[in-house]
Protein backbone atom coordinates (compact mmCIF):
# COMPACT_ATOMS: atom_id res chain seq x y z
CA UNK A 1 0.00 0.00 0.00
CA UNK A 2 1.56 3.60 -0.86
CA UNK A 3 2.50 5.33 2.06
CA UNK A 4 1.01 8.59 3.07
CA UNK A 5 3.47 9.84 5.32
CA UNK A 6 6.60 12.07 4.41
CA UNK A 7 8.70 13.60 7.04
CA UNK A 8 11.54 16.19 6.05
CA UNK A 9 15.49 15.56 6.53
CA UNK A 10 15.38 16.58 10.18
CA UNK A 11 15.47 13.04 12.34
CA UNK A 12 16.22 12.52 15.91
CA UNK A 13 19.33 10.21 16.75
CA UNK A 14 17.71 8.52 19.90
CA UNK A 15 16.54 5.33 19.74
CA UNK A 16 13.10 4.91 19.91
CA UNK A 17 11.36 2.29 21.91
CA UNK A 18 9.71 -0.63 19.64
CA UNK A 19 6.37 -0.75 18.97
CA UNK A 20 6.31 -4.34 17.32
CA UNK A 21 6.39 -5.75 20.55
CA UNK A 22 3.33 -7.58 21.65
CA UNK A 23 4.12 -8.37 25.46
CA UNK A 24 5.56 -4.54 25.70
CA UNK A 25 2.00 -3.76 24.16
CA UNK A 26 -0.82 -5.78 26.14
CA UNK A 27 1.62 -4.43 29.30
CA UNK A 28 0.52 -1.13 28.94
CA UNK A 29 -2.99 -1.48 26.92
CA UNK A 30 -4.53 -3.33 30.12
CA UNK A 31 -7.94 -2.22 29.28
CA UNK A 32 -7.35 -3.04 25.04
CA UNK A 33 -8.34 0.26 23.71
CA UNK A 34 -6.93 -1.07 20.33
CA UNK A 35 -9.70 -3.15 20.05
CA UNK A 36 -11.95 -0.55 20.51
CA UNK A 37 -10.28 1.55 17.38
CA UNK A 38 -9.65 -1.54 15.56
CA UNK A 39 -13.36 -1.87 15.95
CA UNK A 40 -14.44 1.45 14.29
CA UNK A 41 -15.78 0.75 10.99
CA UNK A 42 -17.61 -1.71 12.06
CA UNK A 43 -19.43 0.48 15.05
CA UNK A 44 -19.96 2.80 12.06
CA UNK A 45 -22.00 0.31 10.05
CA UNK A 46 -24.40 -0.65 13.32
CA UNK A 47 -24.71 2.78 14.22
CA UNK A 48 -25.75 2.92 10.38
CA UNK A 49 -28.19 0.20 10.76
CA UNK A 50 -29.57 1.93 13.78
CA UNK A 51 -30.24 5.39 12.11
CA UNK A 52 -31.38 3.94 9.12
CA UNK A 53 -34.68 2.03 11.57
CA UNK A 54 -35.35 5.59 13.05
CA UNK A 55 -38.26 6.32 12.16
CA UNK A 56 -38.91 9.96 10.97
CA UNK A 57 -40.40 11.86 8.22
CA UNK A 58 -39.41 15.04 6.43
CA UNK A 59 -41.04 18.07 8.24
CA UNK A 60 -43.91 19.84 6.70
CA UNK A 61 -42.34 23.13 7.26
CA UNK A 62 -38.20 22.89 6.21
CA UNK A 63 -36.07 24.79 9.38
CA UNK A 64 -33.90 27.60 8.65
CA UNK A 65 -30.91 25.94 10.19
CA UNK A 66 -30.13 22.55 11.59
CA UNK A 67 -28.66 23.52 14.69
CA UNK A 68 -26.02 20.49 16.38
CA UNK A 69 -25.16 20.76 20.06
CA UNK A 70 -22.80 18.67 21.97
CA UNK A 71 -19.77 18.75 24.53
CA UNK A 72 -16.82 17.20 24.57
CA UNK A 73 -16.56 14.04 22.17
CA UNK A 74 -20.20 14.20 21.34
CA UNK A 75 -19.25 18.42 19.88
CA UNK A 76 -16.77 16.46 17.79
CA UNK A 77 -19.00 14.35 16.44
CA UNK A 78 -21.08 17.55 15.88
CA UNK A 79 -18.30 19.18 13.84
CA UNK A 80 -17.70 15.94 12.07
CA UNK A 81 -21.46 16.25 10.67
CA UNK A 82 -21.04 19.98 9.91
CA UNK A 83 -18.16 19.22 7.79
CA UNK A 84 -19.12 16.06 6.12
CA UNK A 85 -22.45 17.73 4.71
CA UNK A 86 -21.12 21.08 4.03
CA UNK A 87 -20.82 20.00 0.49
CA UNK A 88 -23.99 18.81 -0.18
CA UNK A 89 -26.72 20.12 2.62
CA UNK A 90 -28.80 21.96 1.25
CA UNK A 91 -29.49 24.33 4.56
CA UNK A 92 -27.16 25.76 7.10
CA UNK A 93 -25.67 22.82 9.44
CA UNK A 94 -24.32 24.39 11.99
CA UNK A 95 -22.32 23.04 15.46
CA UNK A 96 -21.49 23.89 18.84
CA UNK A 97 -20.04 22.43 22.15
CA UNK A 98 -22.69 23.02 24.27
CA UNK A 99 -22.83 26.22 25.07
CA UNK A 100 -25.90 28.34 25.24
CA UNK A 101 -28.41 28.21 22.36
CA UNK A 102 -27.91 31.12 20.28
CA UNK A 103 -30.91 33.56 19.68
CA UNK A 104 -32.04 33.14 16.62
CA UNK A 105 -32.66 29.82 17.12
CA UNK A 106 -36.71 28.88 17.79
CA UNK A 107 -39.43 28.26 15.85
CA UNK A 108 -37.76 27.85 12.49
CA UNK A 109 -35.02 25.45 13.64
CA UNK A 110 -33.86 22.01 13.88
CA UNK A 111 -32.07 21.46 16.73
CA UNK A 112 -30.18 18.22 17.51
CA UNK A 113 -29.10 17.58 20.73
CA UNK A 114 -25.92 14.86 21.48
CA UNK A 115 -24.53 13.59 24.24
CA UNK A 116 -22.85 9.89 24.76
CA UNK A 117 -23.93 9.31 28.25
CA UNK A 118 -26.98 11.76 28.94
CA UNK A 119 -25.11 12.60 31.89
CA UNK A 120 -24.21 16.71 30.36
CA UNK A 121 -25.81 19.57 32.54
CA UNK A 122 -25.60 21.44 29.46
CA UNK A 123 -27.35 19.61 26.81
CA UNK A 124 -29.99 18.63 29.29
CA UNK A 125 -30.10 22.03 29.50
CA UNK A 126 -30.37 22.72 25.35
CA UNK A 127 -33.06 20.31 25.09
CA UNK A 128 -35.44 21.94 27.56
CA UNK A 129 -34.62 25.74 25.81
CA UNK A 130 -35.04 24.52 22.54
CA UNK A 131 -37.88 22.55 23.07
CA UNK A 132 -39.42 25.79 24.96
CA UNK A 133 -38.47 28.18 22.40
CA UNK A 134 -40.70 25.92 20.13
CA UNK A 135 -37.70 24.13 18.00
CA UNK A 136 -38.03 20.56 16.32
CA UNK A 137 -35.67 18.93 18.30
CA UNK A 138 -34.20 15.20 18.33
CA UNK A 139 -32.26 13.41 20.66
CA UNK A 140 -28.83 11.35 19.81
CA UNK A 141 -28.08 9.44 23.19
CA UNK A 142 -27.21 6.31 24.92
CA UNK A 143 -29.30 6.98 28.44
CA UNK A 144 -29.18 9.04 31.23
CA UNK A 145 -31.30 12.02 32.58
CA UNK A 146 -31.07 13.78 28.47
CA UNK A 147 -32.59 10.31 27.36
CA UNK A 148 -35.24 10.45 30.68
CA UNK A 149 -36.26 14.27 29.51
CA UNK A 150 -36.37 13.65 25.74
CA UNK A 151 -38.82 10.62 27.21
CA UNK A 152 -41.07 13.01 29.14
CA UNK A 153 -40.81 15.30 26.25
CA UNK A 154 -42.06 13.34 23.89
CA UNK A 155 -38.74 14.04 22.05
CA UNK A 156 -37.51 11.93 19.28
CA UNK A 157 -34.54 9.63 20.44
CA UNK A 158 -31.71 7.52 18.31
CA UNK A 159 -30.59 5.29 21.45
CA UNK A 160 -27.14 3.90 20.79
CA UNK A 161 -24.92 1.49 22.36
CA UNK A 162 -23.71 2.59 25.77
CA UNK A 163 -20.49 1.06 27.90
CA UNK A 164 -17.27 2.89 26.48
CA UNK A 165 -15.33 5.48 26.84
CA UNK A 166 -16.77 8.75 25.07
CA UNK A 167 -13.77 9.15 22.90
CA UNK A 168 -13.58 5.55 20.96
CA UNK A 169 -17.68 5.93 20.59
CA UNK A 170 -17.35 8.57 18.04
CA UNK A 171 -19.06 6.29 15.56
CA UNK A 172 -22.18 6.24 17.06
CA UNK A 173 -22.52 9.73 17.77
CA UNK A 174 -21.54 10.80 14.19
CA UNK A 175 -23.57 8.60 11.95
CA UNK A 176 -26.82 9.07 13.23
CA UNK A 177 -26.26 12.83 12.54
CA UNK A 178 -25.48 12.71 8.71
CA UNK A 179 -28.20 10.06 8.45
CA UNK A 180 -30.77 11.50 10.37
CA UNK A 181 -30.28 15.12 8.29
CA UNK A 182 -30.20 12.80 5.26
CA UNK A 183 -33.66 10.82 5.74
CA UNK A 184 -34.73 14.80 6.72
CA UNK A 185 -34.65 15.50 3.36
CA UNK A 186 -31.60 17.99 3.58
CA UNK A 187 -29.00 15.94 2.14
CA UNK A 188 -28.83 13.79 -0.82
CA UNK A 189 -26.55 10.83 -1.24
CA UNK A 190 -25.22 10.93 2.37
CA UNK A 191 -25.67 7.10 3.50
CA UNK A 192 -23.95 5.89 0.52
CA UNK A 193 -21.08 8.08 1.03
CA UNK A 194 -20.44 6.84 4.63
CA UNK A 195 -20.96 3.26 3.56
CA UNK A 196 -18.20 3.55 0.47
CA UNK A 197 -15.87 5.32 4.35
CA UNK A 198 -16.45 2.53 6.06
CA UNK A 199 -15.04 0.22 3.39
CA UNK A 200 -11.77 2.38 3.12
CA UNK A 201 -11.41 2.21 6.72
CA UNK A 202 -11.29 -1.46 6.54
CA UNK A 203 -9.04 -1.45 3.92
CA UNK A 204 -6.46 0.70 5.47
CA UNK A 205 -7.20 -0.97 9.18
CA UNK A 206 -4.79 -3.26 7.35
CA UNK A 207 -1.99 -1.01 7.14
CA UNK A 208 -2.79 1.01 10.30
CA UNK A 209 -3.36 -1.95 12.84
CA UNK A 210 -0.40 -3.74 14.98
CA UNK A 211 -0.02 -6.45 13.86
CA UNK A 212 1.77 -4.43 10.48
CA UNK A 213 5.55 -3.61 11.31
CA UNK A 214 6.90 -0.16 11.90
CA UNK A 215 8.34 -0.27 8.34
CA UNK A 216 5.24 -0.51 6.96
CA UNK A 217 2.83 1.37 9.16
CA UNK A 218 2.20 5.33 8.37
CA UNK A 219 0.83 5.48 12.26
CA UNK A 220 3.58 3.84 14.26
CA UNK A 221 5.97 6.29 12.19
CA UNK A 222 4.16 9.19 12.57
CA UNK A 223 3.85 8.32 16.73
CA UNK A 224 7.66 7.92 16.29
CA UNK A 225 8.08 11.23 14.65
CA UNK A 226 5.67 13.14 17.30
CA UNK A 227 7.62 11.26 20.40
CA UNK A 228 9.32 13.34 22.75
CA UNK A 229 7.84 16.33 21.31
CA UNK A 230 4.83 19.12 21.60
CA UNK A 231 2.51 18.31 18.66
CA UNK A 232 1.52 20.97 16.34
CA UNK A 233 -1.46 19.56 14.00
CA UNK A 234 -1.97 22.23 11.30
CA UNK A 235 -4.94 21.74 8.55
CA UNK A 236 -7.47 24.11 6.77
CA UNK A 237 -10.92 25.49 6.55
CA UNK A 238 -13.87 22.73 6.44
CA UNK A 239 -13.34 18.77 7.19
CA UNK A 240 -9.13 18.92 7.50
CA UNK A 241 -9.67 21.15 10.88
CA UNK A 242 -12.15 18.54 12.44
CA UNK A 243 -9.85 16.05 11.59
CA UNK A 244 -6.80 18.18 13.29
CA UNK A 245 -8.92 18.85 16.66
CA UNK A 246 -9.55 14.76 17.04
CA UNK A 247 -6.15 14.37 16.61
CA UNK A 248 -5.07 16.57 19.42
CA UNK A 249 -7.95 15.66 21.47
CA UNK A 250 -6.86 11.81 21.14
CA UNK A 251 -3.25 12.61 21.46
CA UNK A 252 -4.19 14.43 25.13
CA UNK A 253 -6.61 11.70 26.48
CA UNK A 254 -4.89 8.38 24.94
CA UNK A 255 -1.36 9.27 25.32
CA UNK A 256 -1.27 12.75 27.71
CA UNK A 257 0.84 14.67 25.32
CA UNK A 258 0.47 17.76 24.66
CA UNK A 259 -0.73 18.95 21.30
CA UNK A 260 -2.19 22.07 19.81
CA UNK A 261 -3.93 23.08 16.23
CA UNK A 262 -4.38 25.55 13.78
CA UNK A 263 -5.40 26.31 10.18
CA UNK A 264 -4.09 27.94 7.16
CA UNK A 265 -4.67 30.45 5.55
CA UNK A 266 -4.73 32.08 9.67
CA UNK A 267 -0.86 29.96 10.24
CA UNK A 268 0.48 31.85 7.04
CA UNK A 269 -0.22 34.99 8.81
CA UNK A 270 0.16 34.28 12.67
CA UNK A 271 2.02 31.20 13.59
CA UNK A 272 4.40 31.22 10.85
CA UNK A 273 6.12 34.39 13.18
CA UNK A 274 6.18 32.67 15.90
CA UNK A 275 8.33 29.76 15.01
CA UNK A 276 10.85 32.15 14.85
CA UNK A 277 11.77 32.65 18.57
CA UNK A 278 11.99 28.79 18.53
CA UNK A 279 13.93 28.00 15.83
CA UNK A 280 16.50 26.57 17.66
CA UNK A 281 14.62 24.27 19.70
CA UNK A 282 13.31 22.33 16.54
CA UNK A 283 13.64 18.81 18.32
CA UNK A 284 11.13 20.28 20.62
CA UNK A 285 8.09 20.39 18.65
CA UNK A 286 6.29 17.91 15.81
CA UNK A 287 4.60 19.41 13.27
CA UNK A 288 2.21 17.68 11.38
CA UNK A 289 0.55 18.92 7.91
CA UNK A 290 -2.79 17.55 6.85
CA UNK A 291 -2.47 17.97 3.45
CA UNK A 292 -5.31 17.12 0.51
CA UNK A 293 -4.23 16.26 -2.83
CA UNK A 294 -7.03 17.91 -4.57
CA UNK A 295 -6.76 20.93 -2.66
CA UNK A 296 -5.23 23.49 -5.54
CA UNK A 297 -6.16 26.62 -3.21
CA UNK A 298 -4.15 29.56 -2.45
CA UNK A 299 -4.42 27.54 0.86
CA UNK A 300 -2.56 24.69 -0.62
CA UNK A 301 0.36 27.17 -1.93
CA UNK A 302 0.59 28.82 1.35
CA UNK A 303 0.73 25.54 3.45
CA UNK A 304 3.48 24.79 0.71
CA UNK A 305 5.68 27.86 0.96
CA UNK A 306 4.78 28.02 4.95
CA UNK A 307 6.61 24.53 4.76
CA UNK A 308 9.59 25.57 3.19
CA UNK A 309 10.06 28.08 6.10
CA UNK A 310 9.31 25.30 8.60
CA UNK A 311 11.71 22.72 6.96
CA UNK A 312 14.29 22.45 9.84
CA UNK A 313 11.66 21.34 12.50
CA UNK A 314 11.15 18.17 10.51
CA UNK A 315 7.54 19.07 9.18
CA UNK A 316 5.66 15.85 8.93
CA UNK A 317 3.56 15.64 6.12
CA UNK A 318 -0.02 13.58 6.09
CA UNK A 319 -2.22 13.12 2.92
CA UNK A 320 -6.00 12.51 3.84
CA UNK A 321 -7.32 9.34 1.64
CA UNK A 322 -10.13 9.15 0.19
CA UNK A 323 -12.38 10.64 -2.99
CA UNK A 324 -14.88 12.15 -1.48
CA UNK A 325 -15.22 14.68 2.02
CA UNK A 326 -16.54 11.66 3.76
CA UNK A 327 -14.31 9.71 3.23
CA UNK A 328 -10.87 12.49 3.59
CA UNK A 329 -12.88 13.11 7.00
CA UNK A 330 -13.30 9.24 8.48
CA UNK A 331 -9.66 8.32 7.15
CA UNK A 332 -8.31 11.42 9.03
CA UNK A 333 -10.07 10.57 12.08
CA UNK A 334 -9.01 6.87 12.00
CA UNK A 335 -5.27 7.55 11.46
CA UNK A 336 -4.99 10.04 14.35
CA UNK A 337 -6.53 7.47 16.72
CA UNK A 338 -3.92 4.83 15.79
CA UNK A 339 -1.49 7.54 16.20
CA UNK A 340 -2.58 8.51 19.51
CA UNK A 341 -2.41 4.76 20.75
CA UNK A 342 1.14 4.43 19.47
CA UNK A 343 1.89 7.74 21.23
CA UNK A 344 0.73 5.65 24.11
CA UNK A 345 2.79 2.90 24.39
CA UNK A 346 5.77 4.86 23.37
CA UNK A 347 4.99 6.73 26.54
CA UNK A 348 4.39 3.69 28.29
CA UNK A 349 0.33 5.06 29.34
CA UNK A 350 -2.57 3.55 29.45
CA UNK A 351 -4.33 4.60 27.00
CA UNK A 352 -8.11 4.36 28.49
CA UNK A 353 -6.91 5.68 31.65
CA UNK A 354 -7.86 10.02 31.68
CA UNK A 355 -6.94 10.67 35.20
CA UNK A 356 -7.28 14.83 35.16
CA UNK A 357 -10.11 14.19 33.76
CA UNK A 358 -11.38 12.03 36.41
CA UNK A 359 -10.14 14.28 39.10
CA UNK A 360 -11.58 17.73 37.71
CA UNK A 361 -15.06 15.90 37.30
CA UNK A 362 -14.62 14.84 41.23
CA UNK A 363 -13.63 18.52 41.97
CA UNK A 364 -16.38 20.14 40.04
CA UNK A 365 -18.86 17.22 42.08
CA UNK A 366 -17.41 18.94 45.10
CA UNK A 367 -18.04 22.71 44.26
CA UNK A 368 -20.99 22.08 42.85
CA UNK A 369 -22.44 19.55 46.37
CA UNK A 370 -21.16 22.83 48.33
Amino acid sequence: MESHFRRSTVMTTEPLPTLDDLARMQAVDKRNMLRLINELPEQCETALGIARSFSIEPPAKRPNVVFITGIGDSGAAADMAAAALADEAEIAIESDHGGKLPRYVGEDSLVIVVDYTGKSGSELRNLKEAKSRGADVICVTSGGRLLEAATSEGIRTIKIPPGQPHRSAIGYLFVPLVVTVEKLGFATGSSEKLSHAIKLMKNVREQLRFENPTARNTAKQTAQALFGKLAVIYGAPGYRSVVAARWKSQINANSKGLAFTGAFPDVAGSDISGWELVKNRSGEFGIVLLKDATDKSEVADLMAASEDVLSNFGVIEVDMRGGTTMEKLLYGIYLGDFVSYYLALLYEVNPSVTENVTLVESKLAEEQAE
